[in-house]
């Protein structure tokens, strides 16, 4: 569906604004000159607002996302959710850095990442690409053969077990946690390099008492996941799979001692990120002539009526529900706009939630078609059961929904799917499969849910934002209850809430000054009445 002219305009505006380089906010850069006056803003916003606001009659069809990134950080060791390098890749750090951070604070997208996602996990580095993944196996093959052949000669070499015992002392060593100093000092003195040198040139080293040691520390340190793994290398003889299977598992303890970290100091993080970013978004804004355009333009669009602002039993409340029904917004966030600067480091997050409510509006709206057709053939205390398998399949299904032109793909498959379901439902209570026009005609009614304005999935995504906007809103006093109709995704829809409220939250707590200074000067305001306009009210009262 081509954008009406209201849109046309919108994106001319986005691309007249100067974008850095550097993936930054895209704000007007400070220029040496002083910028002549402004027009008054009351008028100017509401120009904007006026032009840019689309036809909120009908949905547009979505197209694929732009590639949003959130604020590049270095760092070397570990995939950290949310950072990325120049060109885009997954960018690495080490534990150190990130015991620096859960201190000082000194990264503010790794301490927003974790005040805001309470799952944030760091996950181990893979290679970005076959090539890469082809020659590290290549490289770790060769170490270990090297290792199998020294030991295997006559007399043995262990000039590669050396550089082992270096590499897993190292590891040992670095999964330890500050209060570990008498451990520290425990495997400093048995794993002395020095004196394994004196062993191996009097021909006396034992490669399976050093392993014992090493396995036995590993287990006193471990998480209970890998209790089963350090089992089975306990019972491994062979030294090469042995000391492999050591090196993997201290891997997977780094990360899981990163993790371990990252969940004790969260409660410190988020308390101290909320000023820390406070501070570095002025900093930013320091630097520019405007930093909050397309915030501004953002938080405008919902803008009240002049009567909602003159009526005094609405002064209240209005600000609250402007920010309340912006944030909203971002649950079905239009590309054609700009993220508000404000929200640039969640822009991954955004789409994400964005297009887990469009893949729940579209599984719910294909059960409820559906059942609309079939419900009359199924036994009613085997509904439930039913159309709890059907959105199992259907949701495998649209995992690759990301815009609604790959609904014209995936929609035929999922009508087949259902109807394959239903028929293996009636057959196992020995009932006649679907006749043909029944299964075309719901077919044909589950392809029709690519269009965004399609009746019932219009519904079930309004009621699935509804029930978002009462939740920040503060509207379940007496406890959340599940709309009407979606009781079928009320998992998912518990999944979207819990993502969205503490995004809403953290960031009302870090922008919420510039939120009311908008809200006040450009959504509430209320110009003063001219001469004209006075004189003529006189005369009429006269």
């Amino acid at each position: 569906m081509a954008p009406n002219s209201a849109d046309n305009h919108v994106k001319m505006q986005s691309e007249n604004k100067t974008e850095a380089a550097d993936g930054s906010l895209g704000a007007i850069p400070k220029q040496s000159k002083p910028a002549s006056p402004p027009s008054s803003p009351q008028k100017s916003e509401n120009n904007s607002s006026t032009n840019a606001t689309p036809n909120k009659s009908k949905k547009r069809r979505r197209t694929r996302s732009r590639n949003p990134s959130l604020s590049p950080s270095p760092g070397r060791g570990f995939v950290v959710p949310g950072f990325t390098s120049g060109e885009g890749q997954n960018a690495k750090m080490t534990v150190a850095e990130l015991m620096d951070a859960s201190k000082g604070i000194t990264n503010m997208a790794l301490a927003h990442e974790i005040a805001v996602d309470k799952d944030f996990q760091l996950t181990k580095l893979e290679p970005a690409n076959p090539m890469e993944t082809t020659i590290k196996e290549i490289m770790q093959r060769a170490f270990w053969d090297v290792l199998s052949e020294e030991l295997e000669s006559d007399p043995p070499v262990y000039k590669q077990a050396m550089q082992l015992f270096r590499e897993v002392k190292a590891l040992l060593i670095s999964v330890l946690l500050p209060q570990h100093g008498k451990l520290k000092e425990k495997i400093e003195e048995t794993l002395d390099l020095d004196l394994i040198q004196q062993q191996i040139d009097a021909g006396t080293l034992e490669f399976e008492k050093y392993a014992g040691y090493i396995l036995g520390v590993m287990g006193m340190l471990c998480a209970p996941v890998r209790d089963e793994k350090i089992a089975e290398l306990k019972s491994t003889s062979q030294i090469v799979p042995l000391f492999k299977g050591i090196l993997d598992t201290l891997e997977l303890m780094k990360i899981d001692m990163a993790n371990f970290t990252i969940q004790q100091a969260r409660p410190l993080i988020v308390s101290k990120s909320v000023e820390y970013e406070k501070k570095k978004f002025q900093e930013f804004l320091d630097t520019v002539d405007d930093g909050l355009i397309s915030t501004r333009e953002w938080l405008v669009r919902h803008a009240p009526t002049q009567e909602e602002i003159d009526d005094p039993k609405y002064k209240k409340l209005l600000g609250a529900r402007v920010l309340n029904e912006a944030f909203v917004e971002i649950l079905e966030w239009d590309d054609y706009y700009h993220l508000p600067e404000t929200l640039t480091m969640d822009a991954k997050r955004i789409v994400s939630l964005r297009d887990q409510v469009e893949r729940t509006s579209v599984s719910t709206a294909t059960i409820l078609v559906s059942f609309s057709l079939i419900n009359q053939f199924v036994v009613p205390q085997d509904s439930q059961k039913l159309k709890e398998k059907l959105k199992q399949n259907i949701d495998i299904l649209l995992q690759d929904f990301f815009e609604d032109s790959d609904l014209l793909k995936l929609l035929p498959n999922v009508g087949l799917q259902v109807v394959k379901d239903v028929n293996d439902y009636l057959a196992t209570k020995s009932r006649p499969a679907l006749t043909k026009e029944i299964s075309d005609a719901l077919c044909q009614q589950i392809e029709g849910l690519e269009d965004p304005n399609q009746r019932i999935r219009d519904i079930v995504q309004k009621r699935i934002i509804e029930f978002n906007k009462q939740i920040i809103s503060g509207g379940f006093k007496q406890g959340m209850q599940v709309p009407p109709g979606l009781t079928l995704c009320q998992q998912d829809l518990a999944a979207i809430a819990g993502q969205f409220v503490r995004l809403v939250n953290y960031n009302k707590q870090v922008f919420g000054e510039h939120y009311d200074q908008i809200i006040q000067n450009h959504c509430l305001y209320r110009p003063p009445p001219s001469p004209t306009t006075t004189a003529t009210s006189l005369a009429v009262k006269a």
